[in-house]
């Protein structure tokens, strides 16, 4: 076998492989709640449409700090956005003209302008096998 065929077979191969995505949230003013996180595969509905999102997982707050942890997804390019569930009602609770009043958090640490980051600003790159990020609470 060639050598660009072998490597060419390697590739398919890691390619088909399970990935998973670690992420570690940083700064959350309290351990109450929880720490909630929704992925996504593409901008549709990425921030605000939780319904639009590939998986949502949650994870116990301790010490100011989370866990997030996304398994058994296909590598490629995704955007996570998390936020800080502090009173357990399973939403991210907003004010008025819908800004919110519990702390969020994006992938590369994403910022919007006048509203939440766009997809290709949090998007990060998953390949095979485990991949950590860590993300930033703002309130």
């Amino acid at each position: 076998m060639h050598a660009a065929a072998a490597a060419a077979i390697l590739t398919l191969f890691l390619a088909a492989g399970d990935a998973t995505l670690v992420v570690q949230v940083e700064g959350l003013k309290d351990d109450q709640g929880s720490a909630r996180a929704a992925l996504y595969a593409s901008e549709e509905g990425y921030p605000t449409k939780p319904e639009k999102a590939m998986r949502k997982v949650e994870a116990p707050i301790q010490g100011g700090r989370a866990r997030l942890v996304f398994e058994g997804l296909p590598p490629g390019g995704y955007a996570v956005a998390v936020y800080h569930d502090e009173n357990g009602n399973g939403r991210l609770d907003t004010g008025f003209l819908g800004i919110p009043t519990e702390g969020t958090a994006a992938s590369n640490d994403a910022k919007g302008f006048m509203g939440p980051p766009t997809f290709e600003k949090a998007r990060v790159e998953v390949g095979p096998g485990e991949n950590r990020i860590v993300v930033h609470m703002s309130y």
